[in-house]
C-alpha cells in the first residue's frame, strides 16, 4: 500500500503542476523540473542525472527568462550535498579533478584584475553551473545500470531533437532559406554547439548499439546513429564537418575491440555510418558542398572562413599581445571586443560587424588566452589532456578486469573528447555543460570497476 505521505505529496505536486500550466508553459516546465528533482533527492538521486543529460540539448527552454540549466543547478547542488552528508555518494580524487580545481581558482582570481566585472560574474556563474553538473555525475553515478540509463537518455534525446531538426531544415530549404533558419540546431539554439554535442553523443550511441542484444533495440540505436550524422551535416557547422571527418577516420582505423566488441559489429556500424553520411550528402549536396568549400576558400577570408571568425581572432590577438599573462579577466572579452575590432589593424568590418552586446572570440583556446592569459590556456589544455589520459587508463583497467562495456564507454568518451577539442577551435565552449558531463563521467567510471583502490561502498539505507 502506498504511504499516506506519498499520496498527499502526489496530490500537491499535481495541483502545483496544473496551476503552473495555467500560468505558462515555462512555469509548467519549471515546476515539473522541481518535482523531478525533489523525487530524486528523496528517492533515487541517480535519476536526476537523466534530467541533466537531457538538459544539454534543450538550452532554449527558459523558465521566466532563465535557461533550464540555471534552474536545475541549485536543485542538483542540494542533491549532491545531501547525498555526500548522508554518506551515499563520493567523488573519487583524480588528476582531472585537480586540473579542474586549478582552472576554477584561476578563473575566480581573474576577478581581481578583470576589465568587466559584469562579464566575469556572468561567466563565473556559468562555470559554477558546469562544475555542479560535473560533480553530480562524478558523485551520484555509481553503478553500470545508472550509466546505461544516462547513455540511453542521451541517445533518445539526441534522436528526437535531431529528427525535429530534420523537419525544420527541410521546411527552411523548401522556402529557400539556407542560413540559420535552414540549419539543424536542436534545442541548443546554436547550430555549431548542437553539432558539437551530437559529436560527443555519437560514439556513445555506437557503443550502445554494439552492446544491444535485442534486435529491435539495436535497430533503433542504429537509426539514432543515422539521425545524429544527418543532424551534424545539416547543422552546416564547419567545426562539425571537421570533427565528424576525424571521428569517421578514427572509427575506421581503431581496432574493433575498443568500441564494437566484434568485427561483425564494427562492420555493421561502419556500414550504417557510411550510409547515413552518403545519403545526407546526396540529399543536401549543393548546400553542403558550398559550405565545405568555405573551409578552404582563400577568397573573402573574413566572410567565408568561419563567418568572420578570422576578424574577431585578429582583435583577440591585439588583446593577447597587450595582456599576455593575466588577460582581460574571465568572461571580459565580449565587453572589449568592439573597441578591439575598431583599433586592430587589418580587421575588415565588412565581414564581421561589432555586436551591440559584444562578442566572444568564438574559440575556447583564444578565449582562454585573451581572458585569463597564458596560465589560463595551460590550465584549460591540462584539463583536456588529463581527462583524455584518465579515460585511457580507465579503459585499460576495465579491459583487464573483464568489464568490456566500461572500457568501450571510456574509449567512446575519449573519442567524444577528441571531437570536442576540435569543435572548440571554433566555439567559446569553456563552460558548455556537455564537456563537464563528460568530465563527470570520466571521474565516475573507475568507481564501477571491481577491485578499484578507491572503490566506495555507500552507506546502507536504514529501513
Amino acid at each position: 500500500m502506498v504511504p499516506l505521505g506519498w499520496i498527499i505529496a502526489g496530490g500537491v505536486a499535481a495541483l502545483a503542476l496544473a496551476w503552473a500550466a495555467s500560468v505558462s508553459a515555462s512555469a509548467a516546465i519549471g515546476v515539473a523540473v522541481a518535482i523531478a528533482a525533489g523525487i530524486a533527492v528523496v528517492g533515487r538521486p541517480a535519476t536526476l542525472l537523466w534530467i541533466l543529460a537531457a538538459s544539454v540539448f534543450v538550452e532554449l527552454v527558459r523558465v521566466e527568462g532563465t535557461t533550464i540549466s540555471r534552474v536545475l543547478a541549485p536543485l542538483v547542488l542540494l542533491t549532491v550535498v545531501v547525498q555526500l552528508i548522508r554518506g551515499r555518494a563520493w567523488i573519487r580524487p583524480s588528476s582531472p579533478l585537480l586540473w579542474a580545481s586549478a582552472y576554477t581558482v584561476w578563473a575566480f582570481a581573474s576577478g581581481l584584475w578583470t576589465t568587466s566585472v559584469a562579464g566575469t560574474a556572468f561567466l563565473l556563474a556559468s562555470l559554477a553551473i558546469a562544475l555542479v553538473y560535473m560533480l553530480a555525475f562524478a558523485s551520484l553515478l555509481d553503478s553500470r545500470r545508472d550509466l546505461e540509463h544516462v547513455l540511453f537518455v542521451l541517445a533518445l534525446v539526441s534522436f528526437l531533437l535531431g529528427a525535429l531538426s530534420f523537419q525544420h531544415v527541410s521546411e527552411a530549404l523548401h522556402f529557400g532559406h539556407v542560413l540559420e533558419s535552414g540549419r539543424s540546431q536542436g534545442g541548443v539554439g546554436d547550430p555549431n554547439a548542437f553539432a558539437a554535442v551530437q559529436l560527443v553523443t555519437l560514439p556513445l550511441v555506437i557503443v550502445l548499439a554494439a552492446e544491444a542484444r535485442k534486435r529491435w533495440l539495436q535497430l533503433g540505436l542504429y537509426a539514432c546513429v543515422l539521425v545524429i550524422i544527418g543532424s551534424i551535416l545539416t547543422s552546416l557547422s564547419r567545426g562539425g564537418f571537421i570533427g565528424l571527418a576525424v571521428l569517421l577516420v578514427l572509427l575506421i582505423v581503431l581496432p574493433f575491440r575498443l568500441l564494437f566488441g566484434s568485427r561483425r559489429n564494427k562492420a555493421i556500424a561502419l556500414l550504417v555510418v557510411a550510409f547515413g553520411a552518403t545519403a545526407m550528402s546526396i540529399r543536401h549536396a549543393t548546400t553542403l558542398t558550398r559550405r565545405v568549400e568555405t573551409i578552404f576558400s582563400s577568397v573573402n577570408p573574413g566572410a567565408e572562413q568561419g563567418s568572420g571568425r578570422v576578424e574577431i581572432w585578429k582583435a583577440a590577438g591585439t588583446s593577447i599581445k597587450e595582456r599576455p599573462w593575466l588577460g582581460l579577466g574571465y568572461g571580459a572579452f565580449p565587453s572589449a571586443s568592439t573597441a578591439l575590432l575598431l583599433r586592430t589593424p587589418g580587421v575588415d568590418l565588412q565581414y564581421y560587424r561589432p555586436r551591440p552586446s559584444g562578442s566572444p572570440a568564438h574559440s575556447a583556446y583564444i578565449d582562454s588566452l585573451a581572458e585569463i592569459g597564458i596560465a589560463g590556456l595551460v590550465l584549460y589544455l591540462g584539463l583536456l589532456i588529463s581527462t583524455g589520459r584518465a579515460l585511457r587508463r580507465t579503459a585499460v583497467k576495465a579491459r583487464e578486469a573483464g568489464e568490456d562495456f566500461i572500457a568501450a564507454v571510456a574509449h567512446a568518451l575519449l573519442l567524444g573528447l577528441v571531437t570536442w577539442a576540435i569543435t572548440s577551435l571554433f566555439l567559446s565552449s569553456e563552460t558548455a555543460r556537455v564537456f563537464w558531463i563528460l568530465m563527470g563521467l570520466c571521474l565516475a567510471l573507475p568507481k564501477l570497476l571491481p577491485g578499484d583502490a578507491g572503490r566506495f561502498e555507500p552507506t546502507p539505507r536504514r529501513s
